[in-house]
């Protein structure tokens, strides 16, 4: 197959992806949850700052999700596309403080909907995708990651937290100290 056809092929795969995880995740099923909430006639109070918050954390979350993108397109080392084999081991910028930072990108810019929507239903599906997700990656992603990339994964698993930022672990050592 030549490059130009691989290239349209990773394209649509991406598309494909895009359109059946995070958009889902992001969009259309907090939609749904927000519809449900609205039938029900559950509506909280709008605070303008706590709305103003959830934006700036949606646009934070984009920023990590476009940050790792980067890092992991550059020289094609990896793919944010979870079903495509990487092909190193990707351990700078978001990734050298938590091991699976699109995954955090997702929930804050799901907390900052569920801010932004003052949606009790929202943050409820947040606290769903998260369980989901440490279920997800505990049980499939890490241990292909261990299996794909042996040491070299087992090293920077101990070094680099799973699912705290190292930024909030040496808070909390300090704070056992």
């Amino acid at each position: 197959m030549n490059k130009f056809v691989s290239l349209i092929l990773n394209v649509i795969d991406s598309l494909i992806y895009f359109f059946l995880g995070p958009f889902n995740v992001l969009y259309i099923i907090p939609l749904f949850f927000r519809r449900i909430e609205s039938s029900l006639g559950i509506e909280l109070q709008k605070i303008y700052a706590i709305e103003i918050t959830g934006v700036v954390l949606m646009w934070i979350g984009l920023i990590i999700a476009v940050w790792c993108a980067v890092i992991m397109s550059t020289n094609r080392l990896s793919s944010v596309i979870p079903f495509f084999k990487p092909k190193e081991l990707v351990t700078s910028g978001p990734f050298s403080q938590v091991r699976h930072p699109m995954m955090w990108s997702l929930f804050v810019v799901l907390f900052g909907e569920a801010m932004m929507y003052s949606s009790l239903f929202t943050f409820f599906w947040l606290l769903i995708f998260i369980r989901f997700s440490v279920i997800y990656i505990g049980k499939f992603e890490e241990p292909y990651l261990h299996s794909h990339f042996g040491d070299a994964y087992q090293k920077y698993s101990t070094l680099v937290p799973c699912w705290l930022p190292k930024c909030f672990a040496k808070r909390e050592q300090s704070l056992e100290m």
